[in-house]
Order: C-alpha cells, then structure tokens, then sequence
C-alpha cells in the first residue's frame, strides 16, 4: 500500500470552506423560512393600505397621519379586539367571505368600516407598484361579502360612485340624489362604503374628495385612532416557531446553541484529523501465534487456567537473574526463591494461588504480585 493511499481526500480548507458554506446556508434557509412572508415587496399592487396604486389606500393611510399625527397597521389577530380603534376592512374580489365574517363578527360592538372592492386590474409591466383597470366587479358578487350584515343591493352608477340599499342599513353619506355612498349597519357601528374610489388613492385626487374621505373615516373614529387591516391581504404576521427562535427573548437562546455547535464542529475537527490507515488483517510472526493463542483461550474460557504456566516463567527468569544454581531440583529451587525476599510473601504461596485462580480477576491479582515480587528480588541482586 502506497503513503499516498492514507492521505486525506480533502484539504483542511476545502473542508472548512465547505463547512462554512453549508452551516451559512442553513441558516439562510431558516431566517427565509421565518421571515419570507414579511420579505414580500409591500409594494404590491392592490386595494390595501400599503398599494400607492390608484386602487390603493396608501393615501387615505398618509391623510390619516397627517391630520391625526398616527395611523395604524392591523397585522396580528389578535389586533382586531382594540375597542377604541376604528380599523378600515379593504376586502378583495377573492376574499374568503367566512374570513370576513369572522372578523366582522368580533367587530360587531366596534366602530369597523368595510370598503367594499370595485375595479378588475393587473399589474402594469412597465411600473409593477401601478395597475390597469380592465372593468369593473359585478355588484351582485360583491354584495356577497357583506351578506351576514343583512340583505342589501349594490348598483353601479356610470356618471358617478357606486351606491348601496337595504333594509338593514342607515344613510351616512348620500349622492346629489340621495342615494347612499356609505351606510351604517343598525344596531351595530359598522360602515358600508359602496364604492372604494370615496377612500383610495384616485379618490383623494381632489379636496373635495379628501375632505369626505375624512369625513368617512372621523365618523365613527375614536380619539382619532385609525387603523388599516393588511391581514385580507396576506400581509399579516402569522404565529411562527421559527420566528420565536430569532426574536427575543429566545435568540440568546439559540445564538448559544449556534456557538456550542459551532465549537463542537472545531473539537471533532482536532481531535480526530485524518483517517487512519486500516490495520492488517493477521499479524506478523511470533506476535501472530501469541494473538492466535490467546483468542483460542478466551473463547475457550480457559484464561485463568494459565496461572501455572506464567509462574514457571516467573521461577525460571528470577532463578537466573539471582544466579541460583542450575542443578537445584525444584523442591529446592522453590526453598532458595522463597528466601529471597524475607519480608514479603513467599514465591510458592504466590505460584499456588496463580495456579488455582478460578477466574480471570484472580488470575490477574495473583500475576501482578508474582511480576512485582520479581522485579524486587531482581533488583536486590
């Protein structure tokens, strides 16, 4: 096997380039995840109070604030329990009408007003925040949205706004002839305005027309405090787990979970480096039948019957270290080692617990005392 078979296949840099690369990543991936929603251009087009479209209500929002000093957002659900907040509903054409419902019936004690949608557009190539129009929502549709409010009927006027009816409704602002422009619901404080262009953007072209549209808006407003609803549009903040994670008072939280990863990705890197190479399969010679042997004894479960092999080989080297005669039969040669070390056990209490372990831990005890018991004689002479 060649030295460059066991050479690391990546270098250190490329392995922390792509390490940096996959850990930056990953956590782009979960802020987008969190915060893709609110990432959107809140330019978009449409009949919202962030569109500066002509079918916008970004300019009734701005009239707001500059006459009031403040004006509101309604972004969180559960935003939409301030009693002494006028929120202004701008549903869509393809607003969930049981989405509608639902807010307007948590509204019901509450000054609300809902500007009921008119004009068909798309977004213009040219200048994406602008639209086109392409005609107009079918009356009969749109009254649709409204209908827990009680019956009413929406007809188009082609010199001028559109105008609404119904039982249910009280006039709040009229046209030269009578007819309703914005209604109020009885027994409820909510607002009908049958045509958006009394409150968006093209309809405050004029004085004229941003005078009634504050006048729409001051009906019903409470210490003047306006606000638009955004969540009909999807711009609303959604509860999110993710978002917990970088806001506080969780992201310390996890700025400590990304260091503790971070320095244990560095540790596992110094600790273990390179690869090491695969190791042979048999061992070489002498070392390989030792090996062999051995395995063969513990899986015979014979290993503590060793002893007595071990303590010849202990008689045989502190025999020759201390120089005791070669010719001493082994009666003999045990009473010389015996008296080798006067203060300690002796060599054949030793031998016989080595030779009569009845397991691996006595075994063990008994070969250490024999080893330790050489080296001291050993040593002495």
């Amino acid at each position: 096997m060649s030295a460059d078979s066991n050479a690391a296949p990546f270098a250190m840099r490329t392995v922390l380039v792509m390490v940096v690369l996959g850990t930056v990543g990953f956590l782009a991936f979960l802020l987008l995840a969190a915060y893709g929603e609110d990432l959107q251009p809140a330019q978009r087009p449409g009949n919202h109070a962030l569109s500066t479209s002509a079918v916008g209500f970004a300019g009734a929002a701005e009239l707001v604030r500059q006459v009031h000093g403040k004006v509101g957002f309604i972004r969180r659900d559960g935003d939409f329990d301030n009693v002494n907040q006028l929120i202004v509903l701008t549903p869509a054409a393809d607003t969930d009408p049981k989405l509608l419902e639902k807010i307007l019936e948590r509204r019901s004690d509450y000054p609300t007003i809902v500007v009921l949608p008119k004009w068909i557009t798309f977004p213009r190539r040219d200048k994406p925040a602008w639209v086109q129009s392409i005609g107009t929502l079918d009356p009969a549709r749109i009254v649709k949205l409204v209908a827990p409010l009680g019956a009413m009927t929406l007809t188009d006027n082609p010199k001028g706004l559109r105008t609404i009816s119904g039982e249910t409704l009280e006039p709040l602002i009229d046209d030269d002839q009578g007819r309703m422009l914005a209604a109020q619901v009885k027994d409820r404080l909510t607002i009908v305005v049958a045509d958006p262009d009394l409150l968006d953007n093209q309809g405050l072209a004029t004085l004229a027309g941003a005078e009634r549209a504050m006048d729409v808006l001051d009906r019903y407003a409470v210490a003047d405090d306006i606000a638009f609803d955004l969540t009909l549009h999807g711009y609303g903040l959604n509860p999110n787990l993710l978002k917990l994670a970088f806001e506080a008072p969780f992201l310390p939280l996890t700025l400590c979970l990304i260091i503790a990863a971070l320095l244990a990705g560095w540790h596992a890197m110094l600790r273990f480096g390179p690869a090491l190479p695969e190791g042979r399969g048999v061992a070489f010679g002498k070392r390989a039948i030792a090996e062999n042997g051995a395995a063969l004894l513990r899986l015979a479960g014979r290993r503590h019957r060793t002893g007595d092999r071990y303590a010849a080989l202990i008689r045989d080297a502190a025999a020759s270290a201390t120089g005791a005669p070669a010719s001493l039969p082994p009666e003999a040669l045990d009473r010389y080692l015996d008296r080798l070390d006067k203060g300690g056990e002796p060599f054949t209490e030793m031998a016989g617990r080595a030779e009569h372990a009845q397991d691996t831990r006595a075994l063990l005890d008994a070969a250490r005392a024999l080893y330790q018991w050489k080296r001291t004689v050993t040593r002495e002479h």
